[in-house]
């Protein structure tokens, strides 16, 4: 391992105890207040927007004073959608790729810290072409993580070979690619190398600029599809829509590879609970009574479940036949595919005491048809619903902040919804295939409208976008054939390709009116294709 010693900078970091980013950074801070502004404004110069290999100490510096808090900004939004599941595991690897001065590595520990995850760390590789930047970055690893083996590799990624990505089997492992995929290097051999290399569960965190459609702009989408991951979140950010008073723009990509070992996790059935489980005619329990494992016998009728439970572990439900359940009002978190493919569960009541309901728990209950996530649920995993074609009503909690990717997708019953004041994010395909939506209204606090949001809403007549709302993704309404009115804000300053349609025009062949402030038609001309000016009406 290189790693930066015996110098002014690394006795410095000695005297910081319980360290954060933010404390690195200042040194940088303090550092660049005692330049005077002429050399300041060099050294920006000689940064190159930090696209460059920083090979000298003052450079290192200036990139952290000017680049540091943009990068924290974009990783802790993108540690945010990691699914709890995966921050729960007890230990992890680390591989920081590209890693500068490990930002990326420092703010993970902060973050873990900050939401009292007791996850330790057992390796951390640093991938990085600076030898400089690398012996920083693993001081700077050192000091977070003193107990920590750190591992050093000063490549670019073009030369690396598969003796330098290690995975575990057995431990998990986080990638963190944070503004490296938008540089020049081949993409596919470097996806290729590591694809060869994945064992056991590993979770991605890519982060960069947002450059648009261009190609730069698609080779974390490509990165992710060249090692077919599962995708989990997506999203782009213009200037002022991740943090309102930054020009910063992102694109954040969180994907997975394989199955997080069980055997690991808090919240799913342990090898030993399954040697002391406890059973009643149709449930197995763990010997505490607190985790429901899974679900031996089901019948057409009623099931419920033992009072004192407070997790429904991950498919404990999967394919039952039972057409109620009863969940007591001591269960806390239900589990990834706890209820999945229960396709003849007609009835189901979430009690108050619930705060988190896991990716795909409802998915493809085909008989279900109404819900109420009642506001003590502060988390709804991405595919919640997804496919509960007879789902007609749902009342959504107050507490959530984002309606993640295809939780109602192919809910092709559900008829109105109403999105909850807090939440600021719909995702990707949220809404997608919902054939039988006629109406939405949406928060007023909103701010991001993934790709597809609302695809193939056939019967949505129309809609009121927020003026929360700053930019509208391709594809948001491709197949909506009724749309007959939308109404714009003065605040849209993007709209992008194909909003209305799919493949050709006529997919929204109702649209009439699209209604906009007085005085914005010369803006909206210039957003929209010219077929559709003729519906702008100014109000």
């Amino acid at each position: 391992m290189v790693i930066e010693q015996n110098t002014n900078y690394a006795y410095k970091l000695k005297y910081i105890s319980k360290p954060c980013f933010d404390d690195i950074r200042n040194l940088a801070v303090k550092f660049m207040r005692e330049l005077p502004q002429q050399l300041q404004d060099e050294l920006y110069e000689a940064l190159n927007r930090g696209v460059d290999i920083l090979d000298n100490e003052p450079l290192m510096v200036i990139y952290l004073y000017a680049f540091g808090k943009m990068h924290q900004a974009k990783l802790n939004f993108a540690f945010k959608q990691l699914p709890k599941k995966f921050l729960e595991i007890p230990q992890i690897n680390i591989i920081d790729y590209g890693c500068g001065q490990a930002i990326g590595t420092m703010c993970y520990a902060d973050f873990i810290s900050a939401n009292s995850y007791t996850q330790k760390i057992k390796t951390i590789t640093l991938i990085e072409p600076s030898e400089m930047c690398l012996e920083r970055a693993a001081l700077h690893t050192s000091v977070f993580f003193p107990d920590v083996e750190i591992k050093t590799v000063n490549k670019k990624f073009d030369d690396l070979t598969e003796e330098e990505i290690v995975c575990n089997e057995k431990i998990p492992t986080l990638h963190i690619l944070s503004n490296v995929l938008d540089l020049e290097f081949d993409l596919k051999q470097f996806a290729s190398l590591i694809k060869n290399n994945l064992e056991g569960h590993n979770q991605f965190i890519c982060v960069g600029p947002y450059f648009g459609l261009s190609d730069k702009g698609k080779r974390m989408g490509d990165f992710c599809s060249l090692l077919e991951g599962n995708k989990r979140f997506y999203g782009s950010f213009d200037k002022n829509e991740l943090v309102d008073d930054k020009t910063w723009t992102a694109q954040i990509l969180i994907f997975s590879d394989g199955e997080i070992v069980k055997t690991k996790l808090p919240h799913t059935v342990t090898n030993e609970e399954i040697e002391n489980d406890i059973e009643d005619k149709c449930g197995v329990y763990s010997k505490d009574g607190l985790k429901l494992l899974k679900c031996t016998n089901s019948h057409m009728g009623t099931y419920t479940i033992k009072k004192g439970t407070k997790v429904i572990c991950e498919n404990a439900f999967e394919g039952c036949l039972f057409s109620q359940i009863i969940i007591p009002d001591s269960v806390e978190k239900i589990e990834w595919k706890a209820f999945c493919a229960c396709k003849f569960l007609q009835t189901i009541t979430i009690p108050n005491s619930v705060t988190s309901i896991d990716f795909y728990a409802f998915g493809l209950c085909e008989s279900l048809q109404q819900i109420n996530i009642p506001d003590s649920v502060s988390y709804l995993g991405p595919q919640t619903f997804y496919g509960c074609i007879s789902l007609q009503q749902v009342t959504i909690s107050n507490s959530l902040s984002c309606i993640h990717y295809h939780t109602f997708a192919n809910c092709k019953s559900l008829k109105n919804i109403i999105i909850p004041n807090l939440i600021t994010c719909i995702e990707e395909f949220a809404f997608s295939n919902c054939a039988s939506l006629e109406y939405i209204t949406l928060s007023n606090s909103l701010r991001f409208i993934g790709h597809f949001a609302f695809e193939e809403c056939k019967s949505l007549h129309r809609i009121t976008i927020p003026d929360s709302v700053n930019r509208i993704w391709a594809g948001t309404f491709s197949g909506c054939v009724s749309l007959e009115q939308i109404i714009l804000p003065d605040s849209i300053n993007e709209i992008g390709d194909d909003i209305f349609y799919e493949k050709v025009f006529n997919n929204c062949n109702s649209l009439r009116q699209i209604i906009i402030p007085n005085g914005s038609t010369e803006k909206f001309k210039k957003m929209l294709d010219e077929v559709l000016w003729d519906k702008l009406v100014e109000q």
